[in-house]
């Protein structure tokens, strides 16, 4: 069964291939007790349904392996269009549904989109301050287009030469 969402209760440090670095650490901060206030994190299965239904999967990855880290000219043409091809994208039905679910359980008032990618402050990396954060966002629609721009942060040129370099 594909989740499309899940709440910081329900993850663990086991979560992060679902729900990112950060997701996880909520998780477990949240399991433990602390002062977490109560979120949900957008999944994997979120994004690469979205990817998938837009058909430009295989594009953003054609264009990362073909973007070249050490030019960047051609760097910030291929991360250009990357970001073009997220920012242009409709969040599946399916998708969109499970996410203003959970938002309306938080009460539809202000949150925060925030990064948790997979491969975003591991034990080997740190892509601290590259990634988009929006806060005070009201409203479904403008949750579904900051939940899309926060996709499409994590292709920007910064942050793709940054996955570039540490490949190396």
């Amino acid at each position: 069964m594909t989740s499309y969402i899940a709440w910081f209760e329900e993850l663990s440090r086991k979560s992060i291939a679902s729900a990112g670095g950060k997701g996880a650490n909520l998780g477990e901060m949240t399991r433990a007790g602390l002062p977490v206030p109560p979120g949900f994190v957008v999944t994997t299965d979120a994004f690469l349904s979205t990817l998938d239904a837009c058909g430009i999967r295989t594009e953003l990855q054609r264009l990362f392996a073909d973007s070249p880290g050490n030019d960047s000219a051609a760097l910030a043409d291929a991360s250009a269009r990357m970001c073009a091809l997220i920012s242009g994208v409709k969040i599946p039905t399916e998708a969109r549904e499970a996410i203003a679910r959970a938002y309306a359980k938080l009460g539809s008032g202000a949150v925060a989109v925030r990064s948790s990618a997979t491969s975003e402050d591991t034990g080997s990396t740190s892509f601290a301050g590259m990634h988009e954060t929006f806060t005070n966002v009201n409203g479904v629609d403008t949750l579904m287009q900051r939940v899309v721009a926060c996709w499409a942060s994590a292709y920007g040129q910064r942050v793709i030469s940054y996955r570039k370099s540490q490949a190396m």
